[in-house]
């Protein structure tokens, strides 16, 4: 009879060398790895910080943007164009006038870098300093909202006034006079803008979510971001809309945010698990990113539906008004959303302290369809003017509470 585990024995010693050998080998390219990484550290921390930003750049875009063939741009050529000019800029806005410059000509609407002034004001210190906030309407700033004795208020803007210096929304080149236009008398005047040293008017920026009753039998639900954790939130507002046979849900100037809170979002009104987007990456081999509608709200509404878009929706709120579009879930008003819709993986933190945002991921709607570049095309067209803001009228909030009213 063979005894198999004695048998066996003679074979320990050769597994053990092998297994010998194999740790070795796997120690000895982690030391080669480890090696290669600090060649490569000490490389980029001996060159000037220009070359330093500007290989950072350029290595991650080369192996994570999602479009392996540059959009048929020799990438090659255009980074050897642009890196002597780079590293040659003599200040810290010119190096980043010219990455914006380089990534421009890949033509996407997420890809781009961010000085390290950019990045400390990300937050809308404009509106919080001067206490006033703003939208865009086609090409011009037009006020939507001053908080009472504010500067904003002391120089004399109102709802609706049209505000036509661009450089007025940088902080550090207040105080400034500034032409301003009131579109229902048509005057024009100067007005210097200014801040309150140590004061803060937080309270005109908009919230993330707000509800209430617009007309009888028509709940309201505003999004004017889609943040982390907008679950419990969300949950909240539509136990208090439930009872509304009807629901308009506004989108307008979303400029997107976490897709995980763009599924919770479409779960509320979408059956669990329905696709809301798919994101093709540049590696197919890792397949296709299929987003679908979750229940983390913890809620769902079945009533009728409008959702309210304009040109400054952009990201995941076009995602979730296409997607709400394709189910027939919803009629779409306003106007032409933005037609930025890429995933966005990649933040780097760059050497200077400047950040690069890299596209990873081409979205298409829930029927396959492209979305950056294409958008989506409100089912009834309705246009916001400054003279509706000024007049405090909202023709496109009507037209969608007649639009859901009458589904």
């Amino acid at each position: 009879m063979m005894d198999f585990e004695s048998a066996a024995v003679p074979y320990l010693p050769i597994r053990r060398r092998q297994k010998l050998r194999r740790s070795l080998s796997i120690a000895a390219l982690a030391v080669v790895a480890a090696l290669s990484v600090g060649a490569v550290r000490y490389h980029l921390a001996s060159e000037p910080i220009g070359a330093r930003v500007f290989d950072q750049v350029v290595s991650t875009i080369s192996v994570r943007y999602y479009d392996g063939d540059f959009h048929g741009l020799d990438w090659r050529t255009l980074v050897a164009r642009y890196r002597p000019r780079v590293t040659a800029a003599q200040s810290i806005h010119e190096r980043y006038r010219l990455l914006s410059e380089m990534l421009a000509t890949l033509g996407d609407s997420h890809t781009a870098v961010f000085s390290p002034a950019d990045v400390a004001a990300v937050q809308d210190r404009v509106a919080a300093a001067l206490g006033a906030s703003f939208v865009t309407l086609g090409s011009q700033r037009v006020v939507v909202r001053v908080a009472p004795r504010s500067p904003a208020a002391y120089a004399g803007l109102r709802p609706g006034f049209i505000v036509a210096d661009a450089n007025a929304w940088d902080v550090a080149a207040l105080p400034q006079a500034v032409s301003v236009r009131d579109p229902v008398s048509g005057r024009s005047f100067r007005a210097t803008l200014h801040v309150a040293p140590g004061t803060s008017f937080d309270d005109v920026q908009a919230p993330a979510l707000d509800w209430n009753t617009r007309a009888h039998g028509v709940g309201y639900l505003r999004l004017s971001s889609f943040p982390n954790d907008i679950g419990d939130e969300l949950g909240w507002a539509i136990d208090e809309l439930q009872r509304e046979p009807a629901l308009v849900l506004d989108l307008r100037g979303n400029p997107g945010g976490l897709i995980d809170a763009v599924d919770a979002t479409a779960g509320v009104f979408l059956p669990r698990g329905a696709l809301v987007v798919t994101g093709i990456g540049r590696y197919r081999l890792f397949g296709q990113r299929r987003f679908m509608a979750t229940a983390d709200a913890g809620v769902h509404y079945t009533g009728r539906l409008a959702v309210i878009v304009d040109e400054h929706s952009e990201s995941g709120a076009e995602a979730l008004a296409s997607a709400l579009q394709i189910y027939h879930r919803a009629v779409i008003v306003g106007e032409r959303t933005a037609r930025h819709v890429l995933g966005v993986e990649v933040e780097e933190p760059l050497a200077d302290g400047g950040l690069l945002r890299v596209a990873t991921l081409d979205m298409k709607d829930a029927g396959g369809g492209e979305l950056e570049g294409t958008g989506v095309t409100p089912d009834i067209v309705v246009a916001r003017t400054p003279a509706d803001i000024a007049r405090g009228r909202d023709p496109q909030l009507r037209a969608a509470i007649e639009a859901a009213s009458i589904r």
